[in-house]
């Protein structure tokens, strides 16, 4: 078979792209979300007073587990320490690091990591560069809670950092052993009919140590999933395609172990043509203790700039959730940053294959083959997609494929094939839109017209009964691939033209009706 060579390029469809990064936009849309509607990022304590030099930088607080208790999130576990006055990273290795607990070691220990440090338990010093960012210099050391410690003690972790020059600078950061932790109830799938309305639950428990002293809940809503009611207890902010709602509950206090239950906490109104839709929610909390002073998630930076729009207050009812002991075990809920919930709307795809041929050189067909969507249901949005089973007769060679770019100037099939079989990735196809893939073969020599057809099906992902195709018969298609090529429409003037010269001539008989007009006056 000839090697194929790019017809189109076309990016693969988002759901199965290989290179795409959806994960890494969505954790920055979160973090933009957030701070744009006044969820603060954990305090820094900058360089003390008594620093010769300024340039380090640590939390102004943080959490640790227990001793031997339960551990604290990934999320929570990164003491973030940076020093930087501008000298390039990795520059140079002539600069000290301390960390010192001594005068709180009833309360908490150091745990040493990395390259280039010594010391105890008690205090560590390392050798690092002209710059330090504790999250990528593979050196340091990590606070823990020290045996005899319980929860609620604190203690004080001293940083200080001697650059070359022998400027010293000093922060100092505040630990409290265990803390308050919140929880979100997971919900599932929801199942929602076209253009209803669906009330969603919240529930969040305090799996942590300590009371929790009032808290937030921050929602990202998908477009196809609209709030219908605001109340007045929340922030709503639309932007792009999606609402964030941000409500607070300052005044509830959470103790270890207890749940604050809201039965109708969002009211979501499905889209009548959308098939999918997912809120993300994360639980934050207030007042006391409030921020752990280490990296947020999966973000390293607690200072992105606050996106664009202002929050409105809702003006509804406001909410007013119920406290008690926790409604279910501990698996039904998530400490993660980030909870995710789908939802399935009963919008229904109406799909029908196509395909078109055309001559191409060295009795050559060009054959275009895709899917039309027909129906009210849009599947962006979803994870399974559709693609393309295209099966060539026997002897066909096929000189052009479709290609994606990978890179600047390069190339790779977007199909897998197995022999003359090609299964291709469709880009999902909203109401009244294609998706088509095209190719160009020959037949072998001595074959004559009419001699091969090739069979095209389409391979649905979701056949599930809310988004089912009402319509598979004109899911496949034979297609007659080296019989007479159909005649294209004539070349004749089209109808832009036409009207233009009706237009012209209209214009040409006013003017001479306008002229003989103006002779007859003048007689």
């Amino acid at each position: 078979m000839a090697s194929a060579e790019t017809l189109v390029p076309r990016p693969r469809p988002l759901a199965l792209r290989r290179r795409s990064s959806p994960l890494l936009r969505g954790l920055l849309v979160g973090v933009l979300a957030l701070l744009g509607l006044g969820t603060l990022p954990p305090s820094t304590a900058l360089a003390d007073e008594d620093s010769d030099a300024p340039g380090l930088t640590a939390p102004a607080s943080f959490r640790v587990a227990p001793y031997g208790g339960k551990p604290r999130p990934d999320r929570q576990k990164h003491l973030l320490i940076s020093y930087d006055r501008g000298v390039p990273r990795g520059k140079g290795n002539g600069s000290t690091l301390t960390m010192d607990v001594t005068g709180s070691s009833d309360v908490l220990r150091l745990k040493q990591y990395g390259k280039g440090c010594s010391g105890t338990d008690r205090k560590v010093v390392c050798r690092v560069g002209e710059a330090y960012d504790s999250w990528t210099d593979w050196a340091g050391a990590r606070p823990r809670a020290a045996p005899a410690s319980k929860p609620g003690d604190k203690g004080e972790l001293h940083v200080s950092f001697r650059n070359a020059e022998g400027e010293v600078s000093r922060a100092t950061t505040r630990i409290e052993v265990g803390g308050p932790l919140l929880a979100l109830r997971k919900q599932g799938t929801i199942r929602m009919g076209s253009g209803k309305e669906h009330a969603v639950a919240l529930g969040v428990r305090n799996t942590g140590e300590l009371p929790a002293d009032g808290f937030a809940v921050t929602a990202t809503v998908s477009e196809a999933l609209r709030p219908v009611r605001r109340s007045r207890s929340c922030d709503y902010l639309s932007r792009g395609d999606a609402t964030t709602v941000t409500c607070r509950f300052s005044g509830v206090r959470l103790e270890p172990g207890e749940e604050a239950h809201v039965a109708d906490w969002l009211v979501l109104g499905a889209s009548r043509s959308g098939m999918y839709g997912s809120y993300r929610a994360t639980a934050t909390l207030l007042g006391r203790g409030a921020d752990n002073g280490g990296l947020d998630g999966s973000s390293r930076s607690t200072a992105e700039p606050s996106p664009s729009g202002t929050a409105r207050r809702g003006t509804d009812a406001a909410l007013d959730p119920q406290v008690g002991k926790a409604r279910g075990g501990r698996e039904e809920y998530s400490e993660e940053k980030d909870v995710w919930t789908k939802a399935r709307i009963a919008n229904h795809p109406d799909y029908a294959l196509f395909s078109k041929i055309s001559a191409a050189g060295d009795d050559g067909r060009r054959l275009r083959v895709g899917v039309r969507n027909n129906g009210p249901g849009d599947p962006r949005g979803g994870n399974k997609g559709t693609s393309l089973v295209l099966t060539l007769p026997e002897g066909t060679e096929v000189r052009k494929e479709p290609m994606e770019e990978i890179d600047e100037d390069a190339f790779e099939p977007i199909c897998r094939h197995k022999g003359l079989t090609y299964t291709c990735p469709l880009d999902t196809a909203s109401p009244g839109d294609s998706s088509a893939l095209d190719f160009e073969v020959r037949g072998s020599k001595g074959e004559g017209a009419g001699s091969g057809k090739a069979k095209a099906a389409l391979r649905i992902g979701d056949t599930e009964a809310d988004h089912a195709d009402p319509d598979t018969a004109n899911n496949t298609r034979t297609v007659d691939l080296f019989g007479p090529v159909p005649a294209e429409p004539d070349s004749g003037p089209g109808t832009g033209v036409v009207v233009a010269w009706v237009l012209g001539g209209c214009v040409v008989l006013a003017g001479a009706g306008v002229l003989v007009r103006r002779k007859l006056y003048r007689r």
